[in-house]
């Protein structure tokens, strides 16, 4: 089964605690079939004349029994948590992996708190799926098979019945499964835009309080809510037609038990105790076949969560080469075409050619709109299988070198309008927040010339930055980020408007440490600061979204 060949790996890495869990629900079954033999057998002795030891005795077991089931329900309850979350979390993070592993264009396109909620959904409700029927499929089968033996030996005629009611069963799952499938996939979509619309309201609270736009916000999360109440409405319509169909079953076949077994006590042919018998395992038997009837829609259920992660999974990884450098000493692009959206949008970036090499400070210029951070991600290889024309690192094409471990190594990139994590300012430094591994000298120099002494003589590196990262002012954010890049000293420093966070003192020092350490770096810093760009070696001047243009000016420090 193709949802089982999916989750395989994830249920194998808890597979003692699987093999243990299913072994216990054995003695549901074993409880289950030895039960009504007790049952009859006790009536029986009472209709016979049975004394008080007989009585004594039944309550022994039947406690006894039902002690066990207790035990063993709790148990397999602690087992089911530990199992659900850490195999889910496994398929979780493999999913989650392989996004991180395609083109950004993927993301740029995507609503990200749909996709999570999408992710996090489809990803417990498979593997639950696959742990239930591991543990149900082989007792209900039990079920199915041993009551059905037994009930053959005390009544062909019910027992035959019964099959007739199991193909019934089988034929309205084949006639339903369609609309299953359908208001199922509904309803999972619904849900996961609606758990969108609501992250919204809270993700742009400042956007929403400054222009004072919650009637309109609110009216966005009332369409999806509308959405989802009529997916709802349909799905649980569709599920109850499924589940009402059993119960009339159900009924029917409850009917004709009581029917016939109560002709055969008439007649002489069943006791009142063979007659308990023989009911309890008609109901173990058709309890086991509506369980497989209900499976038809869980598997139906199951097959939406599998088709969502399989779109997901299908979407071709970025391919990176091998090869992985020692050092950056160039950068070459020649004739660099790029669109948002394929070849046939409109170009952000095209025929652009420049080399960047090192030992020099360079200044991306051009208007808002030009392609300039566009053009920043095609150097670092961020749309590695998406430009036309050449970027190479050293003569070597990016696409045949490890991007990530280039990027990892070698690149550091501050962005105008950073993301920090929800974690401490260290962290969010050095993505570690072992401070034995701080280079307390170089981070110190790093500190000095972004002017943040008295900012880290308040805070410290275990300050916490929220998930909004609210608590710290914008300036201080791309300070950070600043300091990230400065304290990491990659061969390859990037700046989106970094001194659009300093003052004038500090830029000087910022330009003046950028010159003391640029012969071993390649350094290249967006900027509408004429300061700034007076200072760098050369500036490369996106001059329209159609073409570029390179002059150079003198090393100013």
């Amino acid at each position: 089964m193709r949802i089982f060949t999916l989750c395989k790996p994830y249920l194998l890495s808890s597979k003692y605690a699987l093999a243990i869990y299913i072994s216990l629900t054995f003695t549901t079954v074993i409880i289950a079939i030895i039960s009504p033999y007790i049952l009859g057998d006790f009536i029986d002795n009472l209709i016979q004349g049975a004394d008080v030891n007989t009585i004594l005795r039944f309550c022994f077991i039947f406690g006894g029994l039902s002690l066990l089931g207790i035990v063993k329900g709790y148990a397999t309850s602690l087992l089911y948590i530990k199992m659900q979350n850490k195999m889910g979390y496994g398929l979780n993070k493999a999913v989650l992996q392989h996004i991180q592993r395609v083109s950004l264009s993927y993301c740029n396109n995507k609503d990200i708190a749909y996709i999570s909620n999408r992710v996090n959904t489809d990803a417990n409700s498979l593997i639950g799926f696959c742990i239930n029927v591991l543990q149900r499929i082989l007792t209900n089968a039990i079920k199915l098979v041993v009551p059905f033996i037994i009930l053959l030996t005390l009544n062909r005629f019910i027992t035959t019945l019964m099959l007739i009611f199991l193909v019934v069963y089988l034929l309205l799952y084949f006639a339903c499964r369609k609309l299953l499938y359908e208001a199922g996939l509904a309803l999972r979509e619904s849900q996961a835009r609606f758990f969108s619309g609501l992250l919204e309201q809270l993700k742009h609270i400042k956007l929403i309080k400054t222009n004072a736009i919650q009637k309109e916000i609110n009216q966005r999360a009332d369409g999806k809510f509308t959405a989802l109440d009529r997916a709802a409405l349909h799905n649980q319509k569709v599920n109850y037609l499924y589940t009402g169909m059993d119960g009339i079953i159900s009924t029917i076949a409850q009917i004709v038990l009581f029917v016939i077994g109560g002709l055969q006590i008439l007649s002489g042919n069943f006791t009142i105790g063979m007659f308990t018998i023989f009911t309890a395992y008609f109901n173990l038997m058709l309890g086991a076949a509506r369980y497989f009837y209900g499976l038809g829609a869980a598997y139906q259920h199951a097959v939406v969560a599998y088709d969502r992660i399989q779109e997901i999974l299908g979407q071709e990884p970025e391919t990176y080469g091998i090869a992985v450098p020692d050092d950056i000493s160039s950068i070459a692009l020649h004739g660099v075409g790029f669109a948002y959206g394929g070849e046939d949008a409109k170009r952000v970036v095209d025929n652009f050619s420049s080399t960047f090499t090192k030992g020099n400070m360079y200044a991306v210029v051009g208007a808002n709109g030009a392609g300039k951070s566009t053009l920043i991600s095609l150097m670092m290889g961020l749309y590695i299988n998406e430009f036309s024309g050449e970027i190479a690192y050293n003569h070597t094409g990016i696409r045949d070198i490890d991007m990530t471990a280039a990027r990892r190594n070698h690149i550091g990139y501050a962005a105008q309008e950073p993301e920090l994590v929800n974690d401490s300012i260290l962290y969010n430094l050095t993505y570690d927040n072992n401070h034995e591994r701080v280079n307390d000298a170089h981070l110190k120099d790093c500190i000095q010339t972004l002017g943040m002494a008295e900012f880290f003589r308040k805070h410290g590196l275990d300050f916490k930055i929220n998930e909004t990262n609210s608590n710290i002012s914008g300036g201080e954010k791309q300070k950070i980020a600043i300091l990230a890049v400065l304290y990491k000293n990659p061969s390859v420093m990037i700046f989106d408007e970094p001194t659009s966070a300093l003052d004038a003192g500090t830029t000087a020092r910022f330009i003046n440490y950028l010159h003391r350490v640029k012969k071993e770096k390649i350094i290249v810093v967006i900027t509408h600061d004429a300061q700034v760009q007076a200072c760098c070696d050369k500036v490369v001047a996106l001059s329209s979204l159609r073409g570029a243009k390179r002059r150079s000016n003198p090393a100013q420090t």
